[in-house]
Parts: C-alpha cells; sequence; structure tokens
C-alpha cells in the first residue's frame, strides 16, 4: 500500500508541474499549488476516504514541538495519513477534545508534502524550515516531499543564476537527507527541458 501511494503521490506531482509549466500565471501564491494537488492526488482513486478529508489532510501539525521561548508545533503544508494506524481502534475512539500529543503518537504520516513558489528571488535560507519540519525528530513522517516551483522571468541573466544557486542549495539538503524526495522545476521549460531533472538526485543516488 505504502508504494500505492508513493506513486500516486508522484503521479499528481507530475500533473502538476505540467500545469505549472503551462499556465504559470495562474499560480499566485502557494495555496493555488496546495489545492491543485489536493484535487490530483483525489483523482488518482488509489486513497481509500469514507468521507472527503479523511486521509488528505492540509496544515496537519508536526509530532514535534519547536522553540523554547515560545513553543509550538509546525505544520505540514499537505499530509496523507496511513491508513492502518489512522483506522486504528485507537484514534477512532478519540475526540476532537484530545490533545495532539495523544494523536500523533497513535497515526502515521505516509506522505508529508512541503511546497514552496518563488515568486521573486527571496533568500535561499527560507528552505531551511520546510526541511526542519520533515526532519527534525520525534518524527512520525514515512515518505517526506520538498516540492519547489519558480515562477520567475528567465529572460534575465541574473535570474538563471539565481535559479542555479537554489538548485545548489536545495542539493545540499538532498545529500543530507537522501530520504526526501526533492523537486526543483522552473516556470519556462526551456531552462529544464529533461523533466527527469526536476527530481534532485546527487550524482551517487539513482532510482
Amino acid at each position: 500500500m505504502e508504494n500505492q501511494f508513493i506513486d500516486a503521490t508522484e503521479r499528481a506531482v507530475g500533473k502538476l508541474v505540467a500545469d505549472f509549466q503551462r499556465y504559470a500565471d495562474r499560480f499566485w501564491n502557494e495555496r493555488d499549488l496546495h489545492w491543485s494537488l489536493f484535487y490530483y492526488l483525489k483523482r488518482e482513486g488509489v486513497i481509500p476516504e469514507i468521507y472527503t478529508t479523511e486521509l488528505i489532510r492540509a496544515e496537519f501539525p508536526t509530532m514535534k514541538v519547536f522553540g523554547e521561548k515560545n513553543p509550538a508545533r509546525g505544520h505540514y503544508d499537505l499530509v496523507i495519513l496511513d491508513p492502518q494506524s489512522y483506522r486504528s481502534e485507537t484514534v477512532q475512539s478519540m475526540k476532537a477534545q484530545n490533545s495532539w500529543d495523544e494523536f500523533l503518537k497513535a497515526v502515521k504520516v505516509m506522505i508529508a508534502v512541503e511546497i514552496k513558489l518563488w515568486l521573486a528571488r527571496l533568500p535561499l535560507e527560507r528552505t531551511d524550515w520546510d526541511i526542519e519540519k520533515l526532519t527534525e525528530t520525534p518524527n512520525n513522517v514515512l515518505n517526506a516531499y520538498f516540492l519547489n516551483f519558480v515562477q520567475l522571468d528567465f529572460d534575465r541573466q541574473h535570474t538563471q543564476d539565481y535559479y542555479r544557486d537554489l538548485r545548489e542549495c536545495l542539493m545540499r539538503h538532498k545529500k543530507r537527507w537522501p530520504d526526501i524526495r526533492v523537486l526543483c522545476v522552473p516556470s519556462d521549460v526551456k531552462i529544464q527541458p529533461d523533466s527527469s531533472n526536476n527530481w534532485l538526485v546527487p550524482p551517487q543516488y539513482t532510482f
């Protein structure tokens, strides 16, 4: 079942990438990407849900509580919950009033997705928080995805240089955390005509 969910996620991401490169101007913010990915995940039909948003969830909290002065949980942009742990008697007997601690210890996150939309040449350090949420322990994520969509004017050389720097930054994260699937896709398909290069793979790794 895990492989089915992974395959469905990557097919849905592929459709989102095609939309983004065909109609980049219609994506005004990251929420537009979230909703499009949710739509394609639902269309895959391999994620069995009793009601509309049972296993696919937005803004799902991390198990880890971050910060010392004002401790709080982070949130993943989109997740698919593991059906077996979610439908266990322990989880199903919980009420809305139960604490997140109890729930997050009992349920596994089959897929966790973080999405970045780059509409300007922003500091590359903004990737750090997404990686931290996906990797810091304690952690109940089985498969982590970090998706980067870059919507810039690629006719300018400084934009192309920035895109190269962004990919190098993401590759450093990938080398440190090889199990995370990292995507970096430009709005202009001519910049990266081979779609297999959208997924970052360090030289020593092959899929």
